[in-house]
């Protein structure tokens, strides 16, 4: 089984970069960082089918497990991956032949924050999406960042222990 995780932080090379470098310290791992793409919000007119988003598609769907690393921001996902969510209604109404391919496919969520916690509600929005769409959602692993540094000692343990979940 091969994994791709999905970098939607506005810094490529912030908090969430380094949880994703925590969990996949060799750099083993396929890599779409979403900051370096253009890819626009849903359009009920198609006015986005010529950027970036279908040819990312085209890239994430050989893989059978995927990782969405964000920041957590206002309690919830960045704007950079809820624009990435969005765009799959592209694959429900207009493309459908890649969003059958969704099917079967694994789902997983990295996070980076400051917040003690990650809160209860947060990952609901993305198992109801994996719930629609056939995929399984096999959870999100948060990492707390104090000062630019991951908060707990065991991050790198705890953050493999995850992958290892999804691999």
């Amino acid at each position: 089984m091969s994994t791709v995780v999905i970098l939607a932080s506005s810094r490529s090379h912030g908090n969430t970069r380094t949880v994703v470098d925590l969990c996949f310290p060799h750099g083993n791992v396929a890599l779409e960082d979403l900051a370096q793409l253009d890819i626009g919000y849903y359009s009920y007119e198609n006015g986005n089918a010529n950027d970036d988003f279908l040819p990312l598609m085209q890239r994430l769907l050989v893989h059978d497990t995927w990782l969405l690393a964000t920041p957590l921001y206002w309690y919830t996902m960045s704007a950079q991956a809820k624009t990435f969510l969005d765009r799959f209604t592209d694959l429900i109404t207009t493309r459908k032949e890649l969003g059958r391919q969704l099917k079967g496919k694994r789902f997983g969520v990295l996070c980076s924050g400051t917040d003690a916690v990650l809160p209860a509600a947060f990952a609901e929005a993305f198992s109801l999406t994996c719930e629609y769409l056939g995929m399984e959602f096999i959870g999100s692993h948060y990492v707390r960042f104090i000062d630019r540094e991951p908060a707990n000692p065991d991050a790198r343990s705890l953050a493999a222990a995850f992958v290892g979940k999804s691999s």
